[in-house]
């Protein structure tokens, strides 16, 4: 390995310590160097002050090593394990535009701030309706009113036709007598019909009022929230830190749409509003520190927890795929040595803490939000792990809860009219042709009909992030049948079950390594060995050794027709 510090070829004091390592597991460390500190003297200690003193210790500085022709991009972190001594320092490296540093800039990198600094979300326009859980009460109250109102202006209809009736009569001549226009009765009756005109259409103006005022607090017009998608997220996200989003994932779920809780700020109160009033737009369109996930590692992690996937950043790349994704496309092949060279045998162990008793995967349960429990089936599933053919029930060892927690609550669409607004439905069909008979159309009960497709919340404000799968920020009919806790378990964490999932580990198995081997088992931790496909877990690399270490899982499903997978809920 040749060594360059900003650009200038140096030799590390403990060159020949230096190996490189990466691990696979959980959230993988790329290329870490395998000492703690690097130790330069002479010209590299040279490099590093003159960098302080202009540059200051906040900025890295470039550090390159060369294998056979491939280039590693690490960096100096000058704020960490930093030694200063007087013929040498000693540093630490880390790998540029890998996970490590992604993910630390990730993890700190608010949406907020990246608005600030002038990042363009491609927001939607999310509509929603306000259906609030007091129904028997509005029903109440609109039933009294509807009746109280319908009766007095049934009443009123009858006095006018009585009273022009009247009036007609008293100026209508009679062909037996001779016309004698009784004057005073005839203006007498004028009042009445006139003052009986003014009250039907006070009663009926009245009416209307009602309708409307009825209309505003119970039947609220459809309104928008801001949101975006989680992909269009991620992509500014890498975008802003320079890096490049390359995710199969996240393009087969482009419509998985983030609904943020609404905020308020420097507005008057909420209570200084009639819900006709809240026209103002509450969400920003991206996650905010009120969210379930308000940085860009935190809805990383989030996509990570709900599809069973991983991310791993190689040279500026972000790919976030379903964990077994680099499985399917991995032409590697190597060929280790025995695990215990001195006894001339393998050793290997099995993958038993893989194996979980019990699986629960659910969305939040949102309780300023009603609907959120009035549509709770699709949003948690269960499932155990059986022995089957059980001899000794009391020694049966099957142990461990895999709890897949999604941090969002699952956004639910107005399907159908509820019983309130079919009951109203009908009350306002009737005005409609009451109001229909002044001429006006105004088409009250489409109010109401247009209200179905959208998302419907309790009340204006609730406290988890919604997820929606929407299209053009209306879920479509069958999005529960995509989106549910239970068909998300069946495409993405079915192949954890331990049935199918069985695994050999062979740990520090020694083997011949060049580097353009090591540099392709960093792009895809999957090889073949002896002809079966294997992950590898981690490798210690030595270059100047053409050597290294591994770990590594090779398919044995041990647990096949021994356990079963039961079904709680679904």
């Amino acid at each position: 390995m040749k060594h360059f510090l900003n650009g200038v070829e140096i030799a590390p004091r403990n060159v020949l310590e230096i190996g490189l390592i990466t691990d696979y597991t959980g959230n993988p460390e790329m290329l870490q160097v395998d000492t703690d500190t690097i130790i330069l003297p002479r010209e590299g200690k040279d490099i590093i002050m003159q960098h302080i003193l202009t540059q200051g210790v906040f900025e890295g500085i470039p550090y390159t090593i060369k294998l056979d022709g491939v280039t590693l991009d690490y960096y100096v972190d000058l704020t960490e394990s930093l030694n200063i001594k007087d013929y040498e320092v000693e540093v630490k490296i880390k790998k540029r535009k890998g996970f490590d540093n992604f993910f630390e800039n990730a993890q700190g990198l608010s949406f907020e701030l990246m608005a600030k600094k002038g990042v363009n979300f491609d927001f939607i326009n999310i509509p929603y309706l306000i259906i609030p859980e007091n129904q028997t009460e509005i029903a109440l109250t609109i039933s009294l009113a509807s009746y109280a109102l319908t009766k007095e202006a049934i009443q009123a209809t009858k006095d006018l036709v009585t009273a022009t009736r009247d009036l007609i009569e008293a100026v209508t001549p009679n062909a037996s007598i001779p016309p004698v226009p009784p004057i005073g009765e005839i203006i007498s009756l004028s009042l009445a019909v006139v003052a009986q005109l003014a009250y039907t259409i006070a009663v009926y103006v009245a009416l209307i009022k009602l309708l409307n005022q009825l209309l505003a607090l119970v039947f609220p017009k459809v309104r928008f929230y801001k949101g975006a998608t989680i992909r269009e997220l991620i992509k500014k996200g890498c975008e802003f830190l320079g890096y490049t989003l390359d995710s199969k994932l996240l393009d087969a779920w482009q419509n998985l749409t983030i609904m943020p809780v609404p905020l308020i700020k420097e507005k008057k109160s909420i209570f200084n509003f009639i819900q006709n009033d809240l026209n103002f737009s509450f969400t920003k369109g991206y996650p905010t520190a009120q969210d379930s996930v308000s940085t860009l590692g935190e809805l990383i992690n989030a996509v990570e927890i709900q599809f069973n996937a991983r991310t791993k950043v190689l040279n500026g790349v972000v790919q976030i795929e379903r964990r077994d994704y680099w499985k399917n496309i991995s032409l590697n092949t190597t060929l280790p040595a025995l695990t215990l060279q001195n006894e001339r045998q393998n050793q290997y162990r099995l993958n038993t803490e893989e194996a979980w008793k019990r699986t629960y995967i659910h969305y939040q349960v949102d309780y300023s939000d009603v609907h959120t429990l009035d549509a709770f089936d699709p949003t948690d599933a269960e499932y155990s792990t059986e022995p089957l053919n059980v001899i000794n029930s009391d020694l049966v060892s099957i142990r461990g809860f895999n709890d897949v927690n999604i941090p969002f609550a699952l956004g639910v669409r107005k399907g159908e009219l509820n019983w309130l607004e079919k009951f109203c439905k009908a009350f306002l069909n009737l005005a409609d042709a009451v109001v229909g008979l002044f001429g006006n159309n105004i088409n009250y009960s489409a109010l109401i009909t247009n209200r179905l497709g959208v998302t419907q919340i309790s009340q204006q404000y609730y406290s988890v992030t919604k997820l929606l799968y929407a299209v053009n920020g209306r879920q479509p009919s069958n999005y529960i049948d995509k989106i549910k806790a239970s068909k998300i378990y069946q495409d993405y964490h079915k192949i954890n079950e331990i049935n199918i999932n069985g695994y050999k580990i062979y740990s520090d198995v020694p083997m011949r390594l060049n580097p353009q081997e090591f540099i392709s088992l960093l792009d895809n931790n999957y090889t073949y060995i002896n002809g079966v496909l294997c992950e590898i877990l981690s490798i210690r690399y030595t270059d100047e050794q053409s050597s290294a270490i591994i770990s590594y899982k090779e398919p044995y499903n041990y647990a096949d027709g021994k356990v079963e997978i039961l079904t709680i809920n679904q």
